[in-house]
């Protein structure tokens, strides 16, 4: 017997996918008109090999149609520092006014952010509402620095490392899955 299917109500869905914890990035390219970029907390990473992630963008949003017309994208992956870049690249305008950056392959790196991605587009796939935008990374950096994280509509602060923080971390990378 197959269970029915619940209607899911929306505010209730979106309520409990936001107590998921998330990192925050800026996703940037480069157009005619000059660099643009938008916050994008749902993103990950898919394959190491080959060196895959991928990001979704609301399907009406300006980011998702520069995507489509762009042959890749940066990733600057956000330090716990930098919850006021998050904000100013969530919100219309110039998100670049007065964001140090420096060029990337195919869209500026933020500065001060603890890792930096240059993907060329892989794949664009349908995810509803949204895009899944599929991007082969063709180059990185690593920076020292925590991660800005966002859980339940706000930023989060990371605790202190630990020697236990450390083991999970172990254990994480040593599971079998």
């Amino acid at each position: 017997m197959t269970p029915a299917t619940e209607v899911v109500d929306p505010d209730r869905f979106r309520r409990a996918l936001g107590r998921f914890a998330t990192g925050v990035t800026v996703i940037t390219t480069t157009t005619a008109d000059g660099p643009v970029g938008a916050t994008v907390s749902a993103f990950c990473s898919l394959s190491l090999d080959p060196p895959l992630v991928l990001a979704c963008l609301g399907r009406e949003r300006s980011m998702h149609r520069a995507l489509a017309a762009a042959p890749g994208f940066g990733v600057s992956i956000l330090a716990s520092d930098q919850a006021a870049v998050a904000r100013d690249f969530a919100r219309p305008g110039d998100r670049f006014a007065g964001v140090a950056h420096a060029p990337g392959h195919h869209g500026p790196h933020l500065r001060g952010a603890i890792a930096h991605l240059d993907c060329a587009v892989h794949d664009m796939r349908d995810g509803g509402d949204h895009v899944i935008v599929i991007g082969r990374v063709d180059a990185l950096a690593v920076h020292p620095g925590d991660p800005l994280l966002y859980a339940r509509g706000a930023f989060l602060d990371l605790p202190v490392p630990s020697r236990e923080r450390a083991a999970a971390h172990e254990w994480l990378l040593s599971a079998p899955w």
